[in-house]
């Protein structure tokens, strides 16, 4: 008896102390990316990729955060010239918008 007692004592502590030190997944997996990616910087800031390719479909640059546009400043020539080879005007024109930021 003295001991169905303890167990029954014992068994909320027991899952107060699992379940309350469990963490919680996030929402959305993060994607994995290469750390030797040459665009991982903009990567590592929420939305940043977002925030630049919008203006490629839309024209409007007002929409790229600060930390977003340093990163990009950041981004060195010949990873600009690759990864934006498809559009190559594109990269100048929001390098001059950073820029004045």
């Amino acid at each position: 008896m003295l001991t169905i007692n303890k167990f029954f004592f014992l068994l909320p502590i027991a899952f107060m102390a699992v379940f309350g030190t469990a963490q919680t997944l996030p929402s959305q997996p993060t994607p994995v990316q290469d750390p030797t990616d040459c665009m991982s910087s903009l990567y590592a800031i929420p939305n940043c990729v977002q925030e630049i390719l919008q203006p490629f479909v839309n024209g409007e640059f007002e929409t790229i955060g600060q930390s977003c546009c340093h990163a990009f400043l950041g981004l060195s020539a010949d990873c600009i010239t690759e990864r934006f080879a498809f559009a190559p005007d594109f990269p100048p024109t929001l390098r001059d918008q950073c820029s004045g930021q």
